[in-house]
């Protein structure tokens, strides 16, 4: 039975990366299992921010998908965007230049098509939610997700964010999964209070240099060599699958 696990948290708290770092950890320890990430994003269009590097003919929008008539499982694995040494790991969302302007919005059968397909076609399906109220896409994976991950920054803005986001028909630590991110290196954090005051904690995920290196040279779809957050990310993994 395919798995959908939707990401979501507060502002800058990271959850693009550990998002896509869950699904590749996933991929490895499943190995076979095909693994579709998925990520709507269109203020910072996810393609252009994870696959910068690959050349033009390598990425595809998820927009060309929504373009034809039928979402067919075929017309996905066509126009994923491919990991490099990872043949059963495939990733969908917008390039760079694309705005809600850009395409018609799709319709809640388009989108219902979607799931339906990538369910077919994936034996888990991670989805990089945003906090856009116009995102359907991710309006519908937190809805129908078999889990869903809440990153926390253990930070002001994060406890606030926290408050606002907190109520769930999900059960924590079943279906619900909190996760605390740290962000920033050099700066006085209230960690330890910000895990006391939630309920459960499925991974406390620490400051990485290596991580923040990635971004910045467009290599976040290879493999971290940070191995204490590695290591993090693996458990995560382990509790969702």
């Amino acid at each position: 039975m395919p798995k959908l696990i939707a990401f979501y948290g507060s502002p800058g708290s990271g959850k693009t990366s550990i998002a896509l770092k869950t699904a590749m950890e996933t991929y490895i320890q499943t190995k076979d299992e095909i693994i579709a990430f998925l990520s709507p994003d269109m203020t910072v269009p996810s393609v252009a921010l994870l696959f910068p590097n690959y050349a033009p003919d390598e990425v595809v929008s998820l927009s060309d998908i929504f373009d034809n008539t039928a979402i067919t499982n075929e017309s996905l694995l066509k126009n994923g965007v491919t990991v490099k040494n990872m043949k059963d790991f495939f990733a969908l969302g917008f390039k760079a230049g694309e705005n809600r302007y850009s395409f018609p919005t799709p319709t809640p059968e388009k989108i219902n098509s979607l799931f339906s397909a990538l369910s077919d076609v994936a034996g888990y399906i991670f989805v990089d939610c945003t906090n856009d109220e116009g995102d359907e896409i991710s309006k519908k994976a937190l809805a129908i997700a078999d889990a869903v991950v809440r990153i926390i920054t253990p930070d002001l803005k994060g406890m606030a964010w926290y408050s606002s986001n907190k109520n769930s028909d999900r059960t924590e630590g079943e279906d619900l999964f909190n996760v605390v991110s740290v962000t920033e290196k050099d700066l006085y954090l209230p960690t330890e209070e910000v895990c006391t005051k939630l309920h459960s904690i499925a991974a406390l995920l620490p400051y990485s240099r290596a991580l923040k290196q990635q971004m910045l040279d467009g290599r976040m779809y290879e493999r971290l060599s940070d191995k204490a957050y590695t290591k993090k990310i693996m458990s995560l993994a382990g509790k969702l699958i």
